[in-house]
């Protein structure tokens, strides 16, 4: 399939963005999903890690467990940035194609 921004081919059929529309609607679908389940495992991973706090009852235990659900949370972080940059992207090509559909 050819670039939508490709100057030099001829502009794509109606039946060809109809079908760079489904397949980019089916990648933010995955990709919302990613996000949310990515985001979730975040929120999870921090919230688990305040009971391991200075004056919460598991803070005897900071050294031996506490401490690594911190690293958990932290490099759960990149995949949820990534997962949510993507999602952001593949929203925005999805729009970009709807709006060349309304466009004819």
């Amino acid at each position: 399939m050819d670039s939508i921004y490709n100057m030099d081919e001829p502009p794509l059929s109606e039946e060809e963005l109809a079908v760079a529309r489904h397949d980019a609607s089916k990648l933010l679908r995955l990709w919302k999903k990613r996000a949310v389940f990515s985001t979730a495992a975040l929120f999870l991973s921090c919230a688990s890690v305040s009971p391991f706090l200075y004056g919460h009852p598991l803070h005897a235990h900071w050294n031996s467990f506490g401490k690594y659900l911190v690293l958990l949370s932290m490099a759960l972080l990149i995949p949820c940035v990534v997962c949510v940059g993507v999602a952001i992207n593949s929203w925005s090509y999805l729009r970009n194609l709807e709006r060349s559909l309304c466009s004819r």
